[in-house]
């Protein structure tokens, strides 16, 4: 058996050697359609099937408060730890209570890095030990003696060569110092997907583990690591009840009401399970078509040498032999196939890779693994079997006389029925590529044409985080120390950057429209209208310097936005935007209203403008109301000083091209903070491309899918019409002689070209009516079932036809019947 199949192996070879063509065409459809899946389930795995690097990963949840606007609320300290009670002893919690970037130095330099504050508890939760050193002590949330340090093996790599005796060192994070007491294993990460990280404890003092109210509270998620017999919903209705009794015996504070439990993994990655499920679908009919197509590649070639069979079969070949030798050269274009994939797949990933990046999560976990390689291994078996078995088979039927006999006759009529009948459902699923193509084409359309209330043109944008100088632990020491973040950097960056030549307007803000927004929900009162907490108005809060809406070209609507003599010492100001207006002042002019937030100056703010709905994050969502104070008024102990202090944005509007200003952008923020971080560089424009997200994502896919379904459907029919053309020689000839004309013969093989085009559409038009469904939630500005579309790709569909048809067509009647003759 084993020396058969060699010889089947050897014998294949030299066949595809004589038939150069044939083999390279199968080989190719093959590799494309094998690539697209090696790519799609290259994302499915890293994303949706790879397990997370913690003990029992099943069993770890996160929990946290859902609000209004999609975002996830955090949840006090104390409020967490009456949670994290409330589950008893059986149920092991950590709090994570703050995520930011933050440069620190080492011997090996200066890096970049993720840092995370989190609960001494936390690393036993996630089942983590350090590799070198020892994990966090309890004692270590204490204020005073928080400065110690896990790294990650990544950060030990780089700063400190490797060196085992790391633990001890110092290393410093945001111009503190700490005290390095462990390393972190190689494949660790938390929260997870993150690069270069590094967790310190932290600090938790008697205020802030009682603080229901007030500026003592930190805030966090918490996580738990479900016992056994337990599940996430049913601790979620524990939790509900706690925290509905809790909010009773604190009737002031302002805890959620409603809780979630959900499993940390999918809660990563749940946003991208439907776009890559439906990718998998489109790419698994990708695969469908190119084996429709090489199977029937393989049926002609079954047909072209069925005298050689015939012969086989006399001297003595069973048909279980016959069958071996056609599976096993199926198998050889299959594996040549799927190694062209698999390079195939890579290239695709790549050439796509910034739009994954953006728009999928986890994408550090992207890989090749052996998930990935087993699944291509069984695809390509699948493959051979499909593409080999059916050709073989139909030949094996064959009469072993007639072949013998009648080296140049016309094939069977079943043989035909077969092949037109593969060519015909190649059509009908390109149809549905295509269709779905068309829809996502028509929905990033749309999508751009939404009025976004700002302008593209020269804008750059960049996330800015300042990592103080000092040792401060919150606002209360900064204003002590005299440190103000907002006076000391934000205001000579902005000074720095007005002064670059192409400069026209520079501004800070810590939203800017399309890119991660910093979501602060502020509750507030009006006019000094008391109302109960829950029916105060509400809005998102933003800090923003003079000059936003000439950096963004925002329509002033009434009164002013911010100028320079808004100083720390004038009067509080505030500028809503035209929802607020209209929910909280229909029919008034917002101008002169004030706004109370907490005491102080802050509880006589002044509205003085009123700016245009700008969208934020997604075009296809109505504006929320918003509300802006000026940077420059924020100090020290002051409301939304801590976003200040975590998190601005710059946008620079130039009168040079904007992508020319990066450079000059992170010299003038070293220049003025050297320990400074920059964030997401990119044009305006790239923003709000990149803002539709899966979209874009789904449609460049669809697009490239269906192009190649296009390609490979048109390579079937004007290969189906070349063979029959080709098996048809005598009759054409004959036909000359009798008198028919050139155009007559172009007539017979267009118009059979046209009867497989009419029922290969007319499938997939009923196919593509039913399929669009899956589409419903992914497109905006077109309906599922748009007569346009359907029609246009059609068009498309039928003009592919009509060239594939064409060249087979114009070859028939460009025989010479005296020649056809002869050579029968």
């Amino acid at each position: 058996m084993f020396a058969n199949c060699i010889q089947d192996f050897r014998y294949s070879l030299r066949q595809f050697r004589k038939s150069p063509g044939f083999a390279f065409t199968a080989i190719a459809v093959l590799a494309l359609g094998l690539g697209a899946n090696v790519a799609v389930f290259t994302l499915i795995d890293g994303i949706l099937l790879r397990s997370l690097p913690y003990a029992h990963p099943d069993r770890l949840v996160a929990i946290n408060a859902p609000s209004a606007n999609g975002f996830t609320m955090l949840l006090n300290y104390s409020n967490l730890k009456q949670l994290s009670d409330a589950m008893g002893s059986r149920t092991q919690t950590g709090v994570m209570l703050d995520q930011s970037r933050a440069s620190v130095v080492g011997p090996g330099g200066r890096l970049q890095v993720e840092q995370e504050t989190v609960s001494s508890d936390l690393m036993t939760v996630l089942g983590a030990q350090p590799q070198i050193g020892r994990s966090f002590r309890p004692e270590e949330n204490e204020p005073g003696r928080e400065h110690v340090l896990l790294i990650g093996d990544d950060v030990w790599r780089r700063l400190f060569n490797q060196d085992p005796q790391v633990v001890g060192k110092s290393l410093l994070v945001k111009g503190r110092s700490y005290t390095i007491i462990g390393v972190m294993p190689k494949e660790f990460s938390f929260p997870f997907g993150g690069e270069k990280q590094v967790w310190s404890p932290a600090t938790i003092g008697p205020q802030a583990r009682s603080a229901m109210a007030g500026p003592k509270q930190v805030w966090g998620t918490l996580f738990a690591r479900l016992p056994e017999g337990v599940t996430a919903a049913s601790l979620e209705a524990d939790l509900n009840r706690v925290q509905a009794q809790i909010a009773k015996e604190v009737p002031d504070s302002e805890i959620p009401l409603k809780l979630e439990v959900t499993n940390y993994q999918q809660s990563l990655n749940h946003q991208a399970r439907k776009p890559l499920l439906l990718l998998y679908m489109v790419v698994f009919g990708i695969w469908a078509l190119a084996c429709l197509n090489v199977t029937s590649l393989m049926l002609v070639r079954a047909i072209g040498r069925s005298r050689e069979m015939a012969v086989r079969s006399a001297l003595g070949a069973s048909r279980s032999r016959l069958l071996q030798q056609s599976i096993v050269e199926s198998l050889l274009l299959s594996i040549a196939g799927s190694v062209l994939g698999l390079l195939t797949g890579q290239l695709v990933l790549k050439v796509l890779w910034h739009q994954i990046e953006r728009n999928l999560p986890l994408t550090n976990e992207v890989h090749l693994e052996w998930r990935v390689v087993v699944s291509l291994i069984m695809l390509t078996c699948i493959t051979a079997l499909l593409t080999g078995i059916v050709p073989a088979l139909r030949a094996a039927r064959r009469s072993v006389q007639e072949d013998l006999h009648g080296v140049n006759s016309t094939a069977s009529a079943s043989h035909t029925r077969m092949r037109e009948g593969l060519v015909i459902a190649q059509l009908a699923l390109t149809l549905v590529f295509l269709v779905g193509a068309g829809l996502f084409l028509r929905t990033i359309s749309a999508l751009r044409q939404v009025p976004l209330g700002f302008g593209q043109q020269n804008v750059l944008t960049g996330g800015v985080i300042v990592n103080p100088t000092m040792d401060a632990a919150d606002s209360d020491e900064e204003s002590a120390h005299g440190l103000n973040l907002v006076q000391s950097a934000y205001l000579p960056l902005l000074d720095r950057l007005r002064a670059i030549p192409g400069v026209r307007v520079a501004a800070l803000s810590s939203v800017l429209p399309m890119r991660s927004e910093f979501a602060v929900s502020l509750a507030m009162t009006l006019d000094h209208k008391k109302t109960a907490y829950a029916q105060n108005p509400t809005a998102d809060g933003r800090l923003a310097t003079a000059g936003l809406v000439d950096a963004l070209g925002i329509p002033m609507m009434r009164g002013r936005f911010f100028a320079e003599e808004d100083s720390s010492t004038a009067p509080v100001v505030v500028v809503i935007n035209e929802a607020f207006a209209n929910k909280y002042f229909a029919g008034q002019n917002p101008v002169g209203h004030t706004v109370s937030m907490g005491k102080g100056r802050f509880a006589d703010a002044r509205i003085v403008g009123v700016i245009a709905n700008m969208k934020q994050t997604d075009v296809t969502k109505p504006t929320k109301p918003e509300m802006y104070f000026c940077l420059a008024q924020i100090e020290p102990g002051t409301p939304l000083y801590g976003i200040a202090k975590a998190f601005m944005q710059v946008a620079i509007r130039a009168s040079v091209p904007a992508d020319a200003l990066r450079a000059q952008f992170d010299k003038a923020l070293h220049d003025v903070a050297p320990d400074a971080t920059t964030t997401d560089v990119e044009t305006i424009h790239e923003a709000v491309e990149d803002s539709f997200g899966s979209q874009t994502l789904t449609s460049r896919l669809l697009e490239g899918f269906a192009l190649l379904a296009l390609v490979i459907a048109s390579v079937g029919l004007y290969g189906l019409l070349s063979f029959t053309v080709a098996q048809r020689t005598r009759e054409i000839a004959v036909r000359f002689a009798l008198g028919a004309q050139q155009a007559s013969i172009l007539q017979m093989v267009l118009r059979r070209a046209q009867v497989l085009m009419v029922a290969g559409l007319a499938c997939g038009t009923t196919l593509a009516w039913f399929a669009v469904k899956l589409t419903q939630g992914y497109i905006y500005g077109v309906q599922s079932h748009d007569a346009a579309t359907f029609a246009s790709v059609i068009g498309v569909l039928a003009a592919a036809c009509f060239v594939a048809a064409w060249m087979p067509a114009r070859h028939a009647a460009a025989i010479e019947p005296v020649v056809a003759l002869r050579s029968e």
